[in-house]
């Protein structure tokens, strides 16, 4: 399910940093993220502009992304996040230098990475790291209230890059919303491809939209899990004439592309999920009336006990009507041997007073 990050608390302008900061940032004070130097607008309209970037509990703008390498990185890592850059065009911060002091799963280590959200106003984040354990990892991240929130490792391998699939998605629009195909039992039964899933999902979903054009779905991204892999694959979506209403489709690879493992993972605490994930009231709430997952809107309704209903004219059925004159067949019988048993009965009274 979508996944909507919280942004800060209190709505203030942040000391002006450049984003791509030197690596002393990576050394600083834990302390220095917090208190950092806070601004309070002085004109209308940087008031409006700091309250649209106050916490909401439904965010209607795409999820901004950092992007950025750690300490040591390899060629093919920086290739590939720039061509995930591509893939974020618009809702992406690219920073090229590089990060000693980023470590996300070593404690202390995330200093500089809240930092850095703070500054993009971010709530994703792409890292590369190059070392002798794990070569060509690439951790994939959320943000909460600007502090990280879970993340996994993504150990990349045979990868290939736009470039190498020529023109083939020139046609895609930058910055467009992909179709998302996740293929694999493995995506609902190991908890590892589980949190990936949800991460990738909300990294690459772009801006939340009520109604789709066909014609505006020009790519998708499949991954697929294997046994011992999974299989990341863009591809350009070709629409063909098929003689009917409803176009042909046909699915060409444009990169970027590239098969990993996953590394260590590393949930979100289940008091932070729990603010994390809190859906917005609909409004009020209607007496008598629930959400069913199988029948959709249910009410129970009252109604009055109705009067005179017993004496109103239903349709009668032939057979209810043939069981009706048998009934009246039998209680004219009954009545005619009552009859005769009565007369019976009043003559022998007759005959006794004649004898006396």
């Amino acid at each position: 399910r979508a996944f909507s990050h919280r942004r800060a608390s209190t709505p203030a302008a942040f000391a002006s940093h450049k984003m791509d900061a030197p690596s002393e940032f990576a050394s600083a004070d834990p302390s220095s993220t917090v208190n950092m130097i806070l601004k309070k607008a002085k004109t209308n309209l940087g008031k409006r502009t700091l309250m649209k970037k106050a916490p909401k509990l439904v965010e209607k703008d795409g999820k901004m992304c950092i992007m950025l390498h750690g300490g040591k990185s390899s060629q093919v890592l920086k290739n590939l996040v720039t061509d995930l850059a591509v893939m974020k065009k618009g809702e992406c911060h690219k920073m090229t230098k590089k990060n000693d002091g980023i470590r996300p799963f070593e404690g202390g280590g995330e200093t500089s990475l809240e930092f850095y959200a703070q500054k993009a106003d971010a709530g994703a984040f792409v890292l590369g790291t190059d070392q002798k354990k794990r070569p060509d990892c690439l951790t994939v991240g959320r943000f909460f209230d600007y502090h990280l929130f879970d993340m996994v490792e993504l150990l990349v391998k045979d990868y290939k890059g736009i470039r190498e699939f020529g023109a083939t998605g020139n046609q895609a629009v930058a910055g467009s919303r992909p179709c998302m195909v996740f293929v694999g039992d493995r995506f609902e039964t190991e908890p590892g491809l589980k949190l990936a899933k949800n991460i990738l999902l909300d990294v690459f979903r772009g801006r939340p939209a009520s109604r789709i054009n066909l014609k505006g779905v020009d790519r998708v991204i499949v991954l697929t899990a294997l046994e011992d892999k999974v299989m990341f694959r863009q591809c350009a979506i070709k629409f063909k004439k098929s003689g009917t209403r409803m176009p042909k489709v046909e699915l060409h690879e444009m990169g970027p592309s590239f098969d990993f493992t996953l590394g260590r993972t590393q949930q979100a605490p289940s008091d932070v999920k729990k603010q994390a994930y809190a859906k917005a009231k609909s409004g009020k709430k209607i007496k008598n009336v629930s959400q069913d997952s199988l029948e959709g809107k249910v009410g129970r309704i009252y109604v009055e006990k109705q009067q005179g209903l017993e004496d109103m004219a239903y349709m009668k059925m032939k057979g209810l009507k043939r069981e009706r004159r048998q009934a009246a067949e039998e209680r004219e019988d009954a009545k005619k041997r009552k009859a005769l048993e009565g007369k019976g009965g009043k003559g022998e009274d007759d005959g006794d007073d004649d004898d006396a």
